[in-house]
């Protein structure tokens, strides 16, 4: 599993873990797909958007566990 850090830019983060899109879309973020996406950090976006930083990594790391698991029963 790969581990997300705060420091890690959205287009990387999405691109280690594409499955996190989710969480993204859930809480309607525009970072997927956003031309800033390369150059913010998640801890910049959790500010932006107003989400608390620990909650926010949480839900993306919760997102990679459920992935995980969808893949292990299938």
């Amino acid at each position: 599993m790969v581990e997300s850090s705060h420091h890690d830019t959205v287009e990387v983060f999405l691109r280690e873990r594409p499955q996190a899109v989710r969480v993204f879309l859930r809480r309607r973020m525009a970072c997927p797909g956003c031309a800033m996406a390369a150059f913010e950090t998640l801890e910049e976006v959790a500010r932006i958007y107003r989400l608390p930083l620990e909650t926010f990594l949480q839900e993306l790391a919760q997102e990679g566990n459920d992935e995980h698991r969808e893949l292990s029963a299938g």
